[in-house]
């Protein structure tokens, strides 16, 4: 769905240059883990994926949160919440794929980020929680 609306975006002129910048900068974002996807889940799947990543980017709600039916008629449509519920389930389900490709994605571009800033000159700040992906990204940049 957000896949398509960041394609006809020339068709339909959207009022909002916000969304527009979020869409863009979302697809630039996750471009590299969409290729990684590709490579070991069905196309549909990582088009889910995508779906929902967008979903909840745009629509996540601090004091609410974000219901798997509702995500699902964020991703098809509200006539078809039901269908986009079964996507995202069978995107969780699939056997393909885990969440430390996501987490090994994060860690990558925190590392080139923080690898940027330094080589500009600029002291990069982290925020430290305790987990041992801070612990990770630490280590592996050097900074201690």
């Amino acid at each position: 769905m957000f896949r398509t609306i960041l394609q006809n975006k020339d068709k339909n002129a959207s009022k909002s240059r916000a969304s527009d910048f979020i869409l863009e900068r979302g697809h630039r974002y996750l471009h590299p883990l969409q290729l990684r996807l590709d490579a070991l889940i069905d196309t549909r799947l990582v088009s889910t994926f995508y779906d929902l990543f967008m979903a909840i980017l745009v629509f996540r709600h601090n004091r609410m949160g974000l219901l798997l039916s509702e995500l699902g008629g964020y991703i098809c449509g509200l006539s078809h919440a039901p269908a986009g519920t079964k996507r995202i389930s069978n995107l969780l389900r699939c056997k393909k794929w885990s969440s430390t490709l996501i987490d090994d994605f994060f860690f990558e571009r925190s590392r080139e980020r923080i690898k940027s800033l330094q080589s500009n000159g600029q002291r990069p700040l982290l925020l430290w929680d305790e987990s041992g992906s801070s612990s990770k990204v630490v280590e592996e940049v050097g900074f201690f």
